[in-house]
């Protein structure tokens, strides 16, 4: 997971909402703590905003290992597929959002 430490991530699932006291949906990775497998901090405020899903840490650490660290946040939305199954899953998108 060392990997992920430090990788911006812009939340954009309909379970997410903005930083409670400044309004970002952006979050850093940070680091563990048992059981967890990675923090989410705002990444304007510092504020802890969650803990990283491990079928996220998994997509994520896979995308990296094929593509590289990307230089823009990640944006992590809802699955149409998923939520039609009753899975969970993530979609990432490098491209900036208008």
């Amino acid at each position: 997971m060392t990997d992920l430490i430090g990788l911006p991530i812009k939340l954009a699932r309909t379970i997410d909402g903005p930083c409670g006291v400044c309004g970002e949906t952006t979050v850093i990775i940070g680091s563990s703590a048992d059981p967890h497998i990675a923090s989410l901090r705002c990444a304007c405020c510092d504020r802890h905003r969650g803990w990283l899903p491990k079928t996220v840490a998994d997509f994520l650490t896979d995308l990296v290992g094929r593509f590289g660290r990307p230089t823009d946040p990640i944006t992590v939305r809802n699955s149409e597929l998923a939520a039609t199954l009753g899975a969970h899953a993530a979609e990432a998108s490098t491209a900036p959002t208008t």
